[in-house]
């Protein structure tokens, strides 16, 4: 009976103990009969007024500064674009543009008196002093310039007869073009065996000149200089002489280039030329540049065939006006061919295109009367003036096409 009082006794105070320990670890402040809940983790930031990129400023403009900005808005609309590519081109210098220019006869180089002779590279105007010749005129050397002047003068007057059948035929291939009997090709290369002709002729004019010139002199006993000047207008290539440096009749002096206007050689694929539109203007630009940069026209000129076997590509020949002299020979430029046919999608005008410092491109939707907002949008390619989107804008959309870069300069502090 004791074994089993003392038993009962033990098991009760085991589970007071139990109890107490229990109770004594529950945290300082918990509710006591409850379990205690896990802490929740903080979050590591929280962003507050966030602006989305659709709720951009919204540009309010007075009737006024609307008439004054001559804004216009036309509606971005699925229409037939045409497609186009892109290649990487080389600018190089038209065939009979690079004009060599020779000593007429034996002389000394000597510098102009009215300056230094021009470095490689500088631009000369027609008839620019490069140097002066001095010749050097022995009896053999005075007996043969009566013969060297004749022999000018049959170089222009064949000169003369080539430039009057390049003009002939250029005005046959307008005619043929005209009636539709011949191809657009055929007028390009017309002009341009008229335009070698014509500077030809007048390289031949100029040494024609300048020998009866010394010729007048070596009668009268006297060493007339002789200047030689640029025959046209162009670039300085090279330099074949120097100051002091004596040198035979008929050794070159040095080359001028016309490069106004400039060919661009294009290399393509040779499975993509058949989808090309060949006889469609092409367009040049910088080498990287995005869609949406304003590039300039190219015509497509005839030119030998050529190619590289290796890389499977054959070359196409554009030529560019280049008035500004920004593009130069060995230059690589982005060009972009058309291609065959037109693809539907989604246009704005060129002009609507707004491009930050960043690269991203913008246009103006037009909310309401006097209301714009900036969107952005992303260009698949841009043809002629029309810039053919992928996103940004919904089909209807009032799209700004006239003074978007002046609500541009008015969004950011510029008003006007």
């Amino acid at each position: 009976m004791k074994s089993c009082s003392w038993s009962k006794k033990m098991a009760a105070t085991l589970a007071v103990a139990v109890s107490f320990g229990v109770t004594g670890c529950e945290p300082a402040g918990a509710p006591k009969g409850s379990a205690s809940a896990p802490a929740k983790d903080a979050e590591p930031s929280k962003v507050t007024g966030a602006v989305k990129e659709a709720d951009l400023a919204k540009l309010t403009l007075t009737e006024q500064a609307e008439r004054r900005l001559g804004v216009v808005s036309v509606e971005a609309r699925r229409r037939a674009v045409p497609r186009a590519i892109s290649y990487g081109g080389e600018a190089m210098i038209p065939p009979g543009r690079l004009i060599n220019v020779a000593s007429p006869f034996l002389g000394t180089v000597e510098a102009p008196e009215e300056g230094s002779i021009p470095l490689p590279g500088s631009r000369l105007e027609k008839g620019q002093a490069v140097f002066v010749i001095r010749p050097i005129l022995s009896p053999e050397a005075r007996a043969t310039i009566a013969p060297l002047v004749k022999e000018a003068d049959g170089q222009v007057k064949t000169a003369q007869a080539q430039l009057e059948i390049a003009k002939t035929a250029l005005k046959r291939a307008e005619e043929a073009v005209k009636q539709k009997l011949m191809p657009q090709a055929t007028l390009i290369d017309a002009k341009a065996q008229r335009d070698v002709s014509e500077t030809a002729l007048r390289g031949a004019e100029a040494r024609r000149d300048e020998l009866e010139r010394v010729a007048g002199s070596a009668d009268s006993g006297g060493m007339a200089s002789i200047i030689v000047k640029a025959p046209v207008a162009g670039v300085l290539q090279n330099l074949h002489a120097q100051v002091g440096q004596p040198v035979p009749a008929g050794s070159i002096l040095f080359d001028v280039a016309e490069l106004n206007p400039i060919w661009v050689r294009v290399p393509v694929y040779v499975g993509d030329v058949d989808r090309l539109a060949l006889d469609q203007p092409a367009g040049v630009g910088g080498l990287a540049d995005p869609p949406g940069v304003k590039t300039r026209p190219a015509k497509p000129v005839t030119a030998p065939p050529s190619g590289d076997p290796i890389a499977a590509t054959v070359h196409l020949f554009y030529e560019v006006d280049n008035k500004d002299h920004a593009i130069r020979p060995g230059q690589r430029v982005g060009v972009t061919l058309p291609l065959k046919g037109d693809e539907e999608a989604l246009a704005v005008p060129r002009s609507a295109l707004i491009r930050d410092a960043q690269g991203g491109t913008w246009v103006y939707e037009n909310l309401g009367p006097g209301v714009y907002t900036r969107r952005r949008v992303f260009v698949n390619r841009v043809v002629g003036e029309l810039a053919a989107l992928t996103g940004g804008v919904k089909p209807g959309a009032k799209i700004v096409s006239v003074a978007a870069t002046e609500l541009y300069g008015a969004e950011f502090g510029g008003q006007k």
